[in-house]
């Protein structure tokens, strides 16, 4: 099914897509990237390799996104009572050290081999190589525009931020295809050079990955620009009088939400207990990914 032939985004085959997407993303990626590290190490050439770890980087970015998937429909239990969104940090930690390490070996060797390479001291990667670099450049450019077709239609900005991702990978991969053409013209050192400048690349992205894991696991403050819109919501629920606190954490893909607000001391319990329903009611309809709210109630004391 091509996306392009979809007419309406909520028709059912565009929905069926947009479920379809990082599955497709998920199970591309590892494919491309094994066979680029296996054609990579049989011809030699450091650069496919280097381009191998940027399409194992993208399928554990989608692997992760379907696990927060997952996770989140998962719903809370005794033991977990915000859920299981934490999961898809913890998994973004391993991934980080996991792409910097591998990334570094490859760094390490590449940076080595273009002093060689520029005294012709090296191998000259096969022709193999040169077809399997246009392949991951074909194959990462059509994943890509698929992407960014279920991401528009789907209003979905995971995927287009995928899709984004790779079609940087695309320009990368012919990077990777240049330098094997001069390699084999007797620039040597461009393979090498290209594969430092990719493991740099995925070695930066790699502690972005970490951190990001990292400060969802340790409940980092999110973005604070949330915080005045949810108390703006709070406070034109009729009742209201005052948001005293707000705290949000993250959950993986959502968001819970911890808000205090203060009623009129003369209210009844159940008239508190409404206008706190009323503000959770509020909010979720108003914000996007909001996993749950929880509303205290206390008296306000003018």
């Amino acid at each position: 099914m091509s996306c392009s032939a979809v007419k309406f985004p909520d028709s059912d085959e565009c929905a069926g897509c947009g479920k379809k997407a990082l599955p497709v993303s998920t199970i591309v990626n590892l494919l491309l990237a094994v066979f680029l590290a296996f054609i990579g190490f049989v011809s030699g050439s450091e650069a496919l390799l280097g381009n191998s770890l940027y399409a194992f980087k993208d399928f554990v970015a989608s692997l992760v996104v379907l696990i927060g998937i997952r996770a989140s429909e998962k719903p809370a239990d005794v033991e977990h009572p915000y859920g299981h969104g934490k999961i898809e940090f913890v998994a973004l930690l391993f991934i980080g050290v996991a792409i910097f390490i591998a990334s570094l070996f490859v760094f390490v060797h590449s940076f080595r081999d273009i002093r060689a390479g520029w005294h012709g001291e090296i191998q000259v990667p096969g022709l193999i190589a040169l077809w399997a670099g246009c392949i991951s450049v074909i194959a990462t450019y059509k994943l890509s525009k698929y992407l960014h077709c279920v991401g528009t239609r789907r209003n979905s900005p995971a995927t287009l931020a995928t899709a984004k991702h790779l079609h940087s990978d695309t320009v990368a991969s012919l990077f990777v295809v240049l330098a094997i053409i001069g390699s084999n013209m007797g620039l040597l050192f461009l393979d090498p050079l290209v594969a430092v400048i990719e493991t740099l690349d995925l070695m930066w992205l790699s502690v972005g990955t970490f951190k990001e894991g990292l400060n969802g696991a340790l409940d980092r403050s999110v973005n604070a620009e949330i915080r005045p819109e949810i108390e703006s919501i709070a406070q034109r629920v009729p009742g209201v009088r005052r948001v005293s606190n707000v705290d949000v954490r993250r959950l993986g893909q959502n968001q819970w939400i911890d808000i205090t607000i203060k009623v009129d001391c003369n209210k009844s319990a159940s008239e508190g207990y409404m206008i706190g329903l009323h503000v959770k009611e509020s909010i979720i309809k108003a914000l996007e990914n909001i996993s749950d709210v929880s509303v205290s109630i206390e008296p306000y004391m003018p």
